[in-house]
Parts: structure tokens; C-alpha cells; sequence
């Protein structure tokens, strides 16, 4: 019997078969997909009333094994581990704070649209478009990984 090593992580229910094609480029075999479900029911008291809080949970579980034994690991190892450091761009706030503070800003001379003006362009346009550069370059990383990864099976 071939000696594997196995993962398991979560995932989105609409991101499942995406993440399932992709783990098979690196040779890692689906054994388990499990969907779950939860939903969690609690009293709480906020002051003099109880509230029913209701909480829930939908994901699906995914496992999978790869053997130790196939030719090139190594560099297929490699090749995961570089695509999935990429690093995660951070995409900034269009309304940092809440918009209710906005809003109230604007009822006082339009001080809130001045505001969030000045802050859309000189702070959340140049984050979103540099968020947008780390993106498009994942994206190009990640293909070219893919393609170099082709060869090697």
C-alpha cells in the first residue's frame, strides 16, 4: 500500500467544484466532500427583553490525499507552495466607519460629502487600484505556475 499524505480544508458551497478542479492539478485526489449546516438558536437579554438570536453556518468540508511516491514531487510541491503563498490584496473600505456617520456629516453644510470625498480620492483610489495591480499579478502568477505545473505531471 503507497504511503499519501492528506489535507482538509473549507469552502464556500459555490467555490467547491473550482476548488476541487484545482487541487487535482496538483495531484491531490478527492476523498471526502462534505456539506455542512448548522444553525445555532440562543436567548439573549439586552436590557429588560430577550431576544432569539439565531446563527448559521453553511460550508463544505473537503479532503484529499496524494500519494508520496509520484515522479516529480518535489517540484510539484514547488509549484503549490508558490501558488498558494501569492500574497491576498487588500481591498480598502468604501465607507470606513459606517455611512450613517456620512450621512449625518452631510445634514451639517455637506461636511460629510467633502469628507468622504477627500478620503476617496486621496486615500481609497489609490488603495483599490494598487489592491487591483497585487489582483492582476496573482492572476498572472497563478497562470503561469498552472503552465509551468502542465509539464510536470
Amino acid at each position: 500500500m503507497a504511503r499519501t499524505e492528506s489535507t482538509s480544508f473549507q469552502v464556500h458551497p459555490n467555490d467547491e467544484q473550482e476548488q476541487i478542479k484545482l487541487m487535482e492539478a496538483f495531484h491531490w485526489s478527492l476523498l471526502n466532500s462534505q456539506e455542512v449546516k448548522t444553525v445555532d438558536s440562543h436567548l439573549e437579554q439586552r436590557g429588560d427583553d430577550i431576544y432569539s438570536v439565531t446563527n448559521s453556518e453553511h460550508y463544505v468540508k473537503l479532503t484529499f490525499s496524494r500519494e508520496l511516491d509520484l515522479p516529480n514531487l518535489g517540484k510539484i510541491k514547488q509549484l503549490e507552495q508558490q501558488f498558494f503563498s501569492l500574497p491576498v490584496p487588500k481591498y480598502p473600505k468604501l465607507f470606513p466607519g459606517t455611512i450613517w456617520l456620512y450621512l449625518v456629516l452631510t445634514l451639517f453644510y455637506g461636511a460629510g460629502i467633502a469628507i468622504w470625498l477627500a478620503y476617496f480620492f486621496l486615500s481609497y483610489s489609490p488603495k483599490k487600484n494598487e489592491a487591483d495591480r497585487v489582483a492582476q499579478a496573482n492572476a498572472e502568477q497563478r497562470g503561469e505556475i498552472l503552465n509551468q505545473l502542465e509539464p510536470v505531471s
